[in-house]
């Protein structure tokens, strides 16, 4: 027996149950990609900042004092958003994905397997000051923290502090504070390309029986949902009967599957419903429209 690779070795997963009671595995991202990513986001909104200084420096020499006090104004609102909101709005609206997590191919998502809410994402980015920018003020200057405390006290509040920074190396789900608090998890991002092996299985000869799904039924699901339904069927004769079965009727609940005809085999029907979901919403793709997520 071949010993692992050590990427293999170092690579960690967690087990996300979705909504329809389904186990996917994720795999973490590294703390190497999360430093990436961080620092692409850092420099991101510090290179912004800079540009948007340089421009209201110019106005302030070349306009009035109102101009340049209300410009100064507008600066500071600006750099205070910037620097406090900027993680939260990308996560809110791109899928838990900054431009730096975007760029090394991370995500951030609910570790209950629901859908990542407003909650989640403020609350892990509240703590970012004092998990990331704090220690990094206590190294340089540590004087401007603690300042005229005895050394015993910052000392102790040195070792807090870093305990608070380097957590996310001594737990298993490399969750720093702010992952705790708000209940999410880091990990890799799958791949959105849909599984190819099924188109390729039914090129070679095999053919789903022949379902029809009416277009209001092919509406309900989204990109995340089908993915989901791409895993249980990649795993192929690892998958039970069960699974397959409990699966299906969750959709045909779901979607308002005729009634005479609900004991078709589950298999042939998940097969079918993948094909017809893909197509429609390949279509919609096209028409520059995208569904992430079902319709609730």
């Amino acid at each position: 027996m071949s010993e692992p690779s050590p990427i293999e070795v170092t690579r960690r997963y967690l087990d996300v149950e979705t909504p329809e009671n389904v186990p996917l595995p994720f795999e973490l991202a590294p703390l190497s990609s999360r430093f990436f990513a961080l620092l692409i986001d850092v420099l991101l909104v510090n290179v912004t900042l800079v540009v948007i200084a340089l421009l209201c420096i110019s106005v302030l020499f070349s306009g009035s004092e109102a101009a340049s006090q209300l410009v100064w104004s507008v600066y500071l609102v600006v750099d205070f958003f910037a620097r406090n909101f900027y993680f939260a709005i990308c996560e809110l609206n791109w899928q838990g994905r900054t431009v730096g997590k975007r760029a090394v191919g991370i995500r951030v998502i609910a570790r209950d397997g629901g859908d990542l809410s407003a909650d989640m994402v403020i609350a892990r980015n509240l703590t970012r000051e004092i998990e990331l920018f704090l220690p990094v003020i206590v190294v340089v200057s540590p004087g401007s923290i603690f300042g005229d405390a005895p050394s015993y006290a910052q000392g102790l509040g040195m070792v807090w502090i870093l305990a608070v920074a380097l957590l996310p190396l001594f737990n298993k789900q490399r969750a720093r504070v702010g992952d705790l608090i708000g209940g999410t998890a880091v990990v890799m991002t799958p791949k959105a390309q849909l599984l190819p092996d099924l188109v390729t299985a039914e090129r070679l000869g095999y053919v789903a029986p022949q379902f029809h799904f009416a277009a209001g039924q092919l509406e309900i699901y989204g990109i995340e949902e089908l993915q989901v339904l791409e895993d249980v069927l990649r795993s192929g004769a690892g998958t039970s009967f069960e699974l397959y079965a409990s699966i299906a009727e969750r959709i045909k609940r779901k979607i308002g599957w005729d009634p005479r005809y609900w004991h078709v085999p589950p298999e042939p029907f998940l097969r079918a419903f993948y094909s017809a979901q893909r197509t429609r919403l390949e279509q919609k793709m096209l028409m520059g429209k995208r569904q992430e997520r079902k319709v609730r």
